[in-house]
């Protein structure tokens, strides 16, 4: 799926609600939706899954609040099922922290009042973050399934006996959980306690190394939230620990979303916000917070924002500002100079008001509509259509960075390349202001060749190192035209996997690092939403100097984190690690729709779901959606290699956990945990598609003799994928870094791993009826 669909989806659901006053009841995208609810059988009903998968994350006097029940009922129903006395629930749960993961897990089970209820927010706060919240409403599959209320019933003797049955398995399943469960989020208590006093470095913006490394080194902070994080007033997002790490490992700026009218008043007829000056506070805190660790603070520009029609059709000033639409929004057209000169004031107007602000980047041709040409449709504005398109796109980053360095002169302005027609790059880069940086996407367009299926990347790619025929050619116009040059990539982790804090493969970033040192690149984005640990893999990507030699410089990390001992076995297993790598079945449609990132904690179904995969958020069986350009036996063999690569790497960090000691002992358990995660989770990916295209195959077939043998597939990936999850149970009870992502929060807790075991069992009790059927064209339910 395209970011383009994406927000396209977003504007027909979800902008009415998005611009509504508070004072309006807003509606909820989809509010009326008929889908049917994915059904969870391996449950006696729909009040025993609410009560399993929340029961760790929610306390049971809410359970019994949105079950119009006394909180006895919850408990029986809960221990009837096995599950042990609740223990206190992490606060983060009901906040923007973690509220995703709540909501996600409940989408198929409540409707939205009792899903209110559940998160106890308002319709007006639900309906902004499922638009605004980094497109939750797509990652949720942009439908609500429709589910009727839920209320307590008394269990049947029938649903007794089936939870009496799920508490006999999960008794068997106890001594794998038996060892204390790390909360989940703990890494924010350790970020928040784990820093030392710093003493204020040179401000990053101004800094320069003079051609030896990257001279700007930006990050999207591990756990920052994407909502609204300025008006918390601890700014718990960015805890001190966090950003002394990050220095630490070479990081000197942070980026954060911001909608520029939240950070200025009403100006006329222009939009604003009355609590503007609590996020400028906000800001000046974080500023001051992050200077002290020698790290700038950079807002992500995406203006000016298009607003509601109703906000056009309020005032006929504001009417005349009208461009293009797209859906229930209209673009405040930047051909009208009113507009240009409000973009331009008000970012001057914040640039004066928070002193130390290091800068801005744009994206201007994507994401949310903006300008007239930003999402095609500069055809529809009867002042754009006859422009050039050049024009538009020059002249938005031109007020941009007007306002910006009128406001602090010596406040760094990145373009953004993200989405332009590309056979005006060259014009549009010649045309910028001189003090622009041009930022481009490394990997972009870089030719690849998997498992016989040639394409070419998009971006979010560990996987394939760039830079790539697009990049070097715009850096090329930048030089020219004398700006200097960003590379936006990925070191951590990816779209690819984006379920640990970082995947260890260390060859590949060396190449990177030493490809984007050779083409002389001033400064590097290190990540988008994800992939902001402060890691190895960030360490070596920031220490890497021109001239250097790779395999020195891995030597010398792997012995500093690990010792002298375990270094030799480190760097092969990292060479194993990236080779396998290479090998990830990488298309923009597997990135987004793949099971990858749910991995195990997605359950396998015996009859399709009918729902297509969400972008990363809920791969349901969808298949066709998960392979994307790839034949089935193409991406479940391009997933194994993967697995198995990750497999004989894990057991070399095994032998170097053997001969390490004290922290160095640590460290590595916790990587090989890691790495564990990313082994099983391709493993888990394949299991997948294997038991899906069977299963498809099954429910059409008529012949015995092929039905057994898709049977057999069945119950061969059924059975695969319960040692897998019980493999990574203990690894994810004992780290809670695995699963969390901060723009998705927990894709899944242990809570899950536990009910995988639950499905596969019921899976398995049905392929043992479908194998002697009735008759040749009746499956038995």
């Amino acid at each position: 799926m395209t970011r383009k669909l994406i927000v396209s989806l977003l504007l027909l659901f979800g902008s009415a609600a998005a611009a509504l006053p508070a004072s309006t009841a807003a509606p909820l995208p989809d509010e009326n939706g008929t889908a049917p609810a994915v059904e969870s059988p391996w449950f006696p009903g729909r009040q025993y899954a609410f009560v399993w998968r929340n029961w760790t994350l929610v306390p049971a006097r809410k359970l019994a609040e949105v079950l119009e029940t006394p909180v006895e009922n919850v408990r029986a129903l809960a221990e009837s099922m096995g599950l042990p006395p609740q223990r206190a629930i992490e606060p983060e749960w009901n906040s923007p922290q973690g509220y995703i993961t709540v909501l996600r897990r409940n989408w198929h089970l409540l409707p939205y009042d009792q899903l209110l209820t559940l998160l106890g927010i308002t319709r007006e706060e639900l309906a902004w973050r499922l638009i605004e919240d980094d497109y939750l409403f797509v990652k949720l599959g942009y439908r609500k399934p429709y589910c009727p209320p839920l209320h307590y019933e008394k269990p049947s003797e029938q649903a007794e006996r089936q939870a009496a049955r799920i508490a006999a398995q999960v008794r068997d399943i106890r001594p794998a959980t038996a060892v204390a469960e790390t909360p989940r989020f703990a890494f924010i208590d350790e970020f928040s306690r784990s820093h030392k006093p710093a003493r204020k470095r040179q401000e990053p913006a101004t800094a320069d190394t003079g051609g030896q490394g990257f001279a700007l080194r930006i990050i999207y902070p591990y756990c920052a939230t994407f909502g609204d994080p300025l008006t918390d007033p601890e700014l718990s997002s960015y805890p001190e620990g966090l950003l002394q790490r990050l220095s630490e490992a070479g990081v000197n700026g942070i980026w954060m979303h911001s909608v520029l009218r939240t950070l200025v008043p009403p100006d006329g007829i222009f939009p604003g916000a009355d609590d503007a000056g609590l996020r400028i506070e906000g800001l000046k805190r974080l500023v001051e917070r992050a200077a002290k660790y020698g790290i700038g603070i950079y807002l992500y520009v995406n203006e000016p924002r298009a607003m509601n029609l109703s906000f056009f059709e309020s005032d006929p000033q504001r009417k005349a500002l009208m461009g293009s639409a797209e859906g229930d929004q209209r673009a405040l057209c930047t051909s009208v100079p009113e507009v240009l000169d409000w973009t331009s004031r008000s970012l001057e107007s914040v640039f004066r008001q928070v002193p130390g602000l290091s800068g801005v980047f744009t994206i201007t041709a994507s994401e949310n509509l903006t300008n007239c040409a930003s999402r095609g449709g500069q055809g529809q504005c009867e002042r754009c259509r006859n422009r050039s398109y050049a024009d538009l796109i020059v002249e938005v980053n031109t007020a941009i960075e007007k306002g910006v360095r009128s406001g602090s002169p010596d406040a760094k302005v990145l373009v953004w390349d993200w989405g332009w027609n590309d056979s005006y790059a060259e014009e549009i880069i010649g045309r910028l202001p001189k003090s622009c940086w041009l930022m481009s996407v490394s990997e972009w367009a870089l030719p690849i060749e998997r498992g016989g299926i040639r394409s070419a990347v998009g971006e979010y790619a560990l996987s394939a190192v760039g830079p790539g025929p697009r990049a070097l050619a715009h850096w090329r116009y930048a030089k020219q035209a004398g700006l200097k040059t960003v590379a936006k990539i990925q070191v951590n982790a990816s779209w690819e996997m984006a379920v640990v804090p970082a995947v260890p493969v260390l060859e590949l970033v060396a190449q990177h690092a030493e490809n984007l040192t050779s083409e002389a690149t001033d400064g590097v984005m290190l990540s988008w939403s994800l992939g902001g640990y402060p890691s190895t893999n960030l360490e070596l990507f920031q220490s890497f100097r021109p001239g250097q030699q790779q395999e020195t410089c891995l030597r010398q990390l792997a012995e500093k984190h690990y010792g002298k001992q375990a270094a030799p076995l480190v760097c092969r297993a990292w060479h194993l690690f990236s080779e396998a790598f290479k090998e990830f079945p990488y298309n923009g449609g597997t990135l987004y729709s793949g099971p990858q990132h749910m991995g195990p904690a997605n359950p396998l179904y015996t009859e399709p779901t009918g729902w297509p995969a969400s972008m990363v958020g809920i791969p349901y069986d969808a298949l066709d959606n998960w392979r994307s350009v790839y034949p089935t036996e193409t991406f479940v063999a391009q997933m194994q290699k993967v697995a198995d690569g990750f497999a004989a790497g894990c057991e070399l960090l095994q032998k170097a956990v053997a001969v390490s000691k004290g922290k160095y002992r640590k460290q590595l358990t916790d990587d090989l945990g890691r790495a564990r995660t990313v082994g099983i989770h391709c493993a888990s990916s394949a299991n997948q598609a294997r038991f899906t295209e069977a299963r498809n195959r099954l429910l059409t077939s008529t012949d015995r003799d092929e039905r057994r043998r898709y049977i057999d597939t069945m119950r061969r990936a059924a059975e695969a994928e319960a040692e897998l999850t019980a493999d990574l149970l203990p690894i994810v009870r004992n780290d809670p870094t695995i699963g969390y992502e901060s723009s998705n929060h927990y894709f899944y807790v242990p809570q899950d791993l536990l009910e995988k075991q639950l499905n596969i069992r019921y899976v398995l009790d049905w392929l043992d009826r479908q194998a002697e059927p009735r008759n040749s064209e009746t499956f038995q339910q």
